[in-house]
């Protein structure tokens, strides 16, 4: 209960001060019309506006060119640019997906050609602040909501990225524990040695690459020609193999730290092998390494997240393709950031219970 507190109070307070710079924008800055933003940084997009002919005309602002048009308005959200000049269908395109833009006004090119001056409506001036938003900013943030989360693409998105995100992660960490299991299994009883060593050596030697670059080298080399494999299966093959060798390591120390004296009572017994570690070594062994083992599971969670490199439309790149829709960053990272917690959190849970039921772990 005290982490959901601890979680709750975070979001809260990430609205508030996103809510604060928001009042503050609308006192600190007050467009009213071109003269505004003579000294102001001004964004235009690469091969369409001419950076010598808005220097003429605005000599003592600062200009910034940007390949794509989301870079220019991630960065007007992020206070690192102003204002962005687009031709007309741009503008339009811009101010149909994200309502917080409007035109300030036109400005004319020498050549005749007219450009669209777009501010945040936040920033421009109160009265004609008002006029373009009657609705107010309660009405304003519901909006925004809606166009980044619940429009008819957005949560189609959105559910599509979940779904690719939860079925790497589930088969992925099947397939670290089931492997991490039978190196340790191996190591401890040495027993098939002939195979246990180059797969040992497979495993540890490919932990030592990053993640995101394993996942590209299986995807583009190893797999490339395997018709039938594809970006999510690769995603799975590369995570569960590159978590199965800090598994093993967690599953092999603790393991080994229950004294042998107990398996040779047990065998006295006439207890199996496998009764042996279901009943014996297991319980005691989950209540040191359980809670490694679910660092290790948060941390393949997190390593989904490069499935986008791949070209898988995961929770990242679902939110990618909602902010070159919307223009618009805060409310769908904050909604995967929250996606997220709710994964780890299910994945602390869900392994305590399973752990409780089948080795009595407290």
């Amino acid at each position: 209960m005290d982490k959901m507190r601890t979680v709750v109070k975070l979001i809260l307070g990430i609205i508030l001060l996103s809510v604060g710079f928001s009042a503050c924008s609308l006192t600190d800055v007050s467009y009213r019309d071109l003269s505004d933003i003579v000294d102001k940084r001004l964004g235009i997009l690469k091969g369409t506006l001419e950076e010598e002919q808005l220097m003429a005309s605005y000599p003592n602002a600062f200009v910034n060119v940007y390949d794509k048009a989301m870079g220019l308005f991630m960065d007007i959200e992020a206070g690192r640019c102003d204002v962005a000049l687009l031709d007309e269908e741009m503008a339009i395109r811009v101010m149909s997906r994200n309502s917080d833009y409007a035109c300030l006004d036109t400005w004319e090119t020498s050549d005749k050609k007219l450009w669209y001056v777009l501010v945040p409506k936040s920033m421009m001036d109160k009265e004609t602040w008002n006029e373009v938003t009657e609705s107010g900013w309660w009405q304003g943030w519901v909006n925004r909501i809606h166009r980044n989360l619940l429009s008819d693409n957005a949560w189609k998105l959105i559910v599509g990225g979940l779904y690719t995100t939860v079925v790497i992660f589930f088969f992925g960490a099947i397939l670290a524990l089931l492997l991490a299991a039978l190196l340790t299994y191996m190591h401890i009883n040495h027993c098939w040695m002939w195979f246990y060593h180059p797969l040992h050596w497979f495993v540890f030697t490919i932990h030592d690459i990053p993640s995101v670059v394993l996942m590209m080298f299986f995807y583009y080399v190893v797999f490339a020609s395997v018709p039938f494999v594809n970006g999510v299966c690769v995603s799975i093959i590369a995570l569960g193999v590159y978590s199965s060798a800090s598994l093993t390591k967690i599953f092999t120390i603790h393991i080994e730290q229950v004294g042998k004296e107990q398996r040779e009572v047990a065998k006295m017994l006439g207890l199996t092998s496998p009764q042996i570690y279901r009943y014996i070594v297991l319980p005691q062994a989950i209540k040191s390494m359980l809670p490694l083992v679910i660092g290790e599971l948060k941390l393949l969670l997190r390593s989904t997240s490069y499935a986008g490199y791949i070209a898988q439309k995961d929770l990242v790149k679902a939110v990618d393709a909602i902010r070159a829709q919307t223009f618009d960053a805060f409310v769908p990272l904050l909604f995967i950031s929250l996606l997220y917690l709710a994964l780890s959190w299910m994945i602390v849970h869900s392994v305590k219970m399973l752990s409780s039921k089948f080795f009595h772990y407290d």
